[in-house]
């Protein structure tokens, strides 16, 4: 369960071109999902069985130069965004088992830099974005390789957020489900999915309701000693209606799939890991080339392990 947010600070700059009259291209409020899908990565059901508390640092360039309709068409609108993230996840697991799995607790703090260029005005914007908090993880070993994950993460309504101008956070609280199953052979194959449920909240401060949504993220490889290569990506379906004070907005539902290849290095106790994820299709928002850098390593262990 994770969350990267540099595709977040697309909200408000979608949301600024729809208010000049092309409604079609934000679909989720301000045109982006509550989670940037494929911002997991190489962290799939990637929970340590062991106890103690684990870091992971993740850095994200995002670019898009173009928006798109329900049909998937580029729009003859002029439009840029670069954004730059900086990700700290806390991961502490507890070492105690209910219901034969190991249980887990994540806190995720993220702060953007995003630059838009919409028709011909610009802007800069630079703060915290969403935070999100997992109360619980579970994480079930079905053998020496395979391991299948559970947890709701709960995206919540902090940060610098401005309903009338491009901002790093969207406004309202999503709720996730999300279960995920990793086959990881140190000396081989290595295969991950994960399938998260986005059930969004109305935002308060401009009466919009964004549609529901699926996220599913994969990740496969080969090891070949401490490295690791293969490929990551995922697919976005916004399953219901995005509303605007109770009254439905149709045809409008988010889409988007994106892919790219993936390199990891074992360094011991820290794990390096790079990918490039480039956009293939989208609907109702940007599409978005994004380019990963991510670290992890274990702040304590519990003694004796």
């Amino acid at each position: 369960m994770t969350k990267e947010w540099t595709l977040a600070a697309m909200a408000a700059a979608c949301t600024a071109l729809a208010v000049g009259g092309s409604q079609n291209a934000h679909a989720l409020e301000g045109g982006v999902s509550p989670f940037p899908v494929g911002s997991t990565g190489e962290f799939i059901a990637a929970l340590p069985p062991i106890p103690g508390v684990f870091a992971v640092e993740q850095f994200n360039y995002s670019s898009s130069n173009g928006l798109y309709d329900n049909g998937g068409n580029k729009l003859p609108v002029p439009f840029k965004l670069s954004a730059y993230s900086a990700t700290t996840r806390v991961l502490a697991s507890y070492g105690t088992q209910w219901l034969g799995a190991n249980l887990y607790s994540q806190l995720v703090v993220p702060a953007v830099s995003l630059h838009t260029e919409i028709a011909g005005d610009s802007e800069t914007h630079r703060g915290l974005s969403n935070i999100t908090l997992t109360p619980i993880m579970m994480r079930w070993g079905f053998s020496q390789y395979a391991n299948l994950t559970g947890g709701l993460d709960i995206s919540l309504p902090t940060g610098s957020y401005s309903p009338t101008r491009p901002s790093v956070a969207v406004g309202y609280t999503s709720w996730q489900p999300v279960v995920a199953y990793r086959y990881n052979d140190p000396s081989g194959l290595d295969v991950g999915l994960s399938n998260r449920f986005m059930f969004n909240q109305k935002n308060g401060d401009t009466g919009y309701r964004s549609g529901n949504a699926y996220a599913g993220e994969f990740t496969a490889g080969w090891h070949f000693g401490s490295w690791k290569v293969g490929v990551v990506g995922g697919y976005l379906n916004q399953f219901s209606d995005d509303s605007q004070n109770g009254a439905s907005i149709n045809a409008n539902r988010a889409r988007s799939f994106a892919i790219g290849p993936s390199v990891v290095y074992n360094a011991g106790p820290v794990n390096i890991s790079v990918n490039y994820q480039q956009g293939v299709y989208a609907a109702n928002m940007a599409k978005s080339n994004a380019l990963w850098v991510n670290f992890a390593l274990p702040l304590w262990v519990k003694p004796g392990l």
